[in-house]
C-alpha cells in the first residue's frame, strides 16, 4: 500500500460553496464580548483546508482573505458607535494561514498590547502579494510586514527538532520556568 502527500479533501466542494457564501456576508460583531473581554476576533475556519505547512489553493486563500476584508469593514462601522479609541486590523499571516489569519479588534485595557504586539514593522519585508492586492477593498488599507515567530516545543517534534528549529522561533522560557525554543 502506497501512501502519498496529498491528501484528498474531504467535503471540498461543500467547504467550497460555504466559503463562497461566507466571504460575501460579514461575521456577526459580538459588541457584548468585546465590552466583557476588551478584545475580539474571527478566524478563518478552514477545517477542510486543514494541512501542517502547506497553503490552501490560490482561490481559497482569496475567498477567506475577502471574508476577513469584510469583516473588517464591517466592524469599522460598529466600532465608530463606541467612544474611546479601538484598535482594528486584519492579520494575514503567510506561513501559517489557515491557523493564524484573523480579523481583530482591541478597546480599553487590551488596546496597548494589540498595538505593540508583533513589535516595529519590518521596513524590507515583502509587499503584500498579488492574489490579495486585486481583492476589493485592500486597496484602502495600510499593510505592514511584520516579522513572523513561532514557539516551538520540543514535544512538537520530539524525534527530530531539527525540522521546528529551522523555522523562524524563538526561545521562551514560561513564569514556571520551563524552556520553549
Amino acid at each position: 500500500m502506497g501512501y502519498s502527500y496529498r491528501k484528498k479533501v474531504r467535503g471540498g466542494r461543500r467547504g467550497l460553496r460555504r466559503l463562497q457564501q461566507q466571504s460575501s456576508t460579514p461575521a456577526v460583531f459580538n459588541q457584548a464580548g468585546l465590552a466583557e473581554r476588551h478584545y475580539y476576533y474571527e478566524k478563518l475556519g478552514l477545517h477542510p483546508w486543514h494541512w501542517h505547512h502547506r497553503q490552501p489553493p490560490k482561490l481559497v486563500r482569496q475567498l477567506a482573505a475577502q471574508h476577513l476584508l469584510k469583516n473588517f469593514f464591517d466592524w469599522q462601522h460598529s466600532l465608530t458607535s463606541l467612544s474611546g479609541p479601538s484598535y482594528l486590523a486584519v492579520w494575514i499571516v503567510q506561513p501559517e494561514f489557515v491557523h493564524s489569519s484573523q480579523v481583530v479588534t482591541a478597546i480599553q485595557s487590551q488596546l496597548d498590547r494589540y498595538k505593540h504586539i508583533f513589535g516595529a514593522p519590518s521596513p524590507n519585508g515583502p509587499p503584500l502579494p498579488a492574489e490579495y492586492q486585486e481583492l476589493p477593498g485592500a486597496d484602502k488599507l495600510i499593510w505592514q510586514t511584520y516579522p513572523w515567530h513561532v514557539l516551538v516545543d520540543s514535544f512538537d517534534y520530539p524525534v527530530d527538532g531539527q525540522l521546528g528549529l529551522s523555522q523562524n522561533h524563538t526561545t521562551y522560557v514560561n513564569p514556571r520556568a520551563t524552556t520553549y525554543t
